[in-house]
């Protein structure tokens, strides 16, 4: 009965927008001040002292967080999805392929269909603009965006290039300007050419398709080709990459949302990480903000404590509102209660929350059982996500599996505080011993209405007293 009050009383805290199939998000009920993030993310050290600001920021704010195991994984790369989403959060008022017009909308992408957990975010900002650095024709010839790809630093520069309506880039920027600053770079390959004619042979490089767009799959630094003699005396010619990167990396430099080291190197190539991110993030909001656009693109005040980032789509499925009610359960313990056992079992209607909806995805929904080792079986496919939850009851460390035919995705929720967690990442070792309830749903992560028969998915949970021994 104690079970089922905490479950009933587990009030909605916080909201969440889905992650990557890398990605997964943590985040702690209270804003805080900037210096949290020192202690709040055990790898997060002295190391990332440039980095400190905003990742305390973006985890108030629920932009991109940690994971269950305390970390932020600064250094782990972030993929086309999982910025995008970032972007969609923090920018809540920006949705331009929503309000675009036909000519500029972007009907669809072929590898982004409606099930896909980063759809809304993805078809709500990317219009025809994006065609550098945004999407381009995978290798069957359709139109794509390639969500899981890994963001290298020159996709998301020729990217940025295009949001926010270009606000970002210095329109003050002659192309002599840009010419200069981009030549300045040790490892952004430039080309000039005084004869007009060699310039249009040097953009048969691959750099376009047959189409006329880029290569969506390719991750290649392609010359920027520019017409002079040096860079103090060049100009921009036609070619739609070479002027985007200029008027971008000269911009982005300049504005000091995206620069080179010290050195002199951007590293075009170097994987955008999680700390990078959520920087490059705070300056572009920050940039907004001095230029007086920002009321334009958000209703989020960074520095506001208790103001946090909406979640529209939910955190790695492509659909919110409650299931149906009253599924079965196929755990091999059957349907009976255990008062005594560790593991919350479903008991009266109201313990259900059967109306509860699942937009609020930090309320704990027990609808399925487990049996007295720890383990559920059930056929998603028929009938629907398994929802579940343990009670620590004292002891330190719950180890969480989940086995399936197909991916399948997990939400933990720990005292009202959710992560989302991919199927790779399991099985994973949480401590508990604060903790006073941890809800469990499973989340298809390609959901095909049209396939048949069972799906099958395995959930198993351990509580233990000592932490167990990674496994060399």
């Amino acid at each position: 009965m104690e079970g089922m009050q905490l479950i009933k009383r587990t009030s909605s805290i916080c909201r969440i927008l889905a992650m990557l199939l890398i990605v997964s998000v943590f985040f702690s009920l209270l804003p805080g001040p900037v210096t949290r993030a020192e202690t709040r993310f055990s790898d997060v050290d002295g190391r990332y002292a440039w980095a400190l600001r905003a990742i305390s920021l973006m985890a108030d704010k629920q932009v991109l967080t940690g994971y269950p195991d305390g970390r932020f994984r600064p250094d782990q790369p972030v993929n086309k999805s999982e910025w995008t989403v970032m972007v969609y959060r923090l920018f809540d008022k920006y949705r331009p392929n929503q309000t675009s017009d036909a000519q500029q909308r972007m009907a669809y992408f072929a590898d982004v269909p409606a099930q896909h957990w980063a759809y809304q975010p993805i078809s709500g900002i990317y219009t025809s603009d994006f065609r550098i650095g945004g999407y381009g024709v995978n290798r069957n010839g359709e139109t794509a965006f390639r969500p899981e790809m890994q963001l290298t630093r020159l996709q998301l520069a020729q990217m940025l290039y295009a949001f926010f309506g270009n606000r970002l880039m210095d329109r003050r920027l002659s192309d002599n300007d840009a010419c200069a600053v981009v030549s300045s770079f040790k490892d952004i390959p430039v080309k000039m050419f005084t004869d007009p004619a060699q310039y249009e042979l040097a953009k048969a490089d691959g750099r376009y398709t047959s189409s006329g767009l880029m290569d969506v799959e390719s991750s290649d630094v392609f010359t920027l080709l520019a017409l002079g003699s040096n860079g103090a005396d060049c100009s921009l010619g036609d070619d739609e990459l070479s002027n985007v990167q200029a008027k971008a990396l000269a911009s982005l430099s300049g504005s000091g949302i995206m620069t080179p080291n010290n050195d002199g190197y951007f590293r075009p190539k170097d994987a955008v990480t999680r700390a990078e991110a959520v920087t490059i993030l705070e300056r572009i909001y920050n940039y907004l903000k001095r230029n007086n656009w920002l009321y334009d693109y958000t209703s989020i005040d960074l520095n506001a404590a208790g103001s946090t980032a909406s979640n529209p789509t939910g955190a790695g499925g492509a659909g919110t509102g409650s299931d149906a009610g009253g599924y079965p359960s196929t755990g091999t313990g059957g349907f009976s209660n255990n008062p005594d056992s560790d593991v919350i079992q479903p008991g009266s209607p109201e313990g259900n929350a059967a109306d509860t909806t699942w937009s609020d995805k930090s309320t704990i929904r027990v609808r399925d059982y487990f049996d007295d080792k720890g383990v559920i079986v059930k056929d998603l496919r028929n009938y629907g996500e398994l929802e579940a939850a343990v009670q620590p009851k004292g002891k330190k460390y719950l180890t969480v599996d989940l086995k399936s035919q197909e991916k399948v995705d997990l939400y933990i929720i720990l005292d009202g505080r959710i992560a989302f967690v991919k199927q790779e990442e399991l099985p994973l070792t949480l401590p508990v011993s604060t903790v006073s309830i941890v809800g469990l749903r499973s989340q298809q992560r390609n959901i095909n209405p049209n396939a048949g028969g069972e799906m099958k998915a395995t959930l198993s949970v351990k509580l233990l007293d000592e932490e167990p021994k990674k496994k060399k």
